[in-house]
């Protein structure tokens, strides 16, 4: 019974692991330029990770979560440009890009 509890744990572990990013590029297949706000963007995958302000107007939002069980020590990020009224202006990372 035992082995077959560790078993369950561990494909259930795996299959969370391997979720992990298609679930922040499905979520953000929701976020369109010239429409979606930052608040919306952020409803939608939860606290950024960091902001950064540039001096032009433009918002960086990042999103950075541990790549998971198969590749260890590394980061996968998400990043969105938003522009000074707060709209998305494009996507400028994702976890694909290595």
């Amino acid at each position: 019974m035992k082995s077959l509890a560790l078993a369950f744990l561990t494909t259930a572990t795996l299959a969370l692991a391997a979720c992990e990013d298609s679930a922040v590029e499905s979520d953000s297949a929701h976020l369109t330029p010239g429409v979606t706000t930052r608040a919306q963007a952020i409803a939608v995958l939860g606290p950024p990770s960091s902001v950064y302000q540039a001096a032009n107007g433009e918002t960086t939002v990042s999103w950075a979560r541990r790549a998971g069980l198969f590749r260890p020590g590394e980061t996968s990020q998400y990043a969105i440009v938003f522009g000074p009224d707060d709209k998305m202006l494009r996507v400028a990372a994702t976890p694909d890009q290595r």
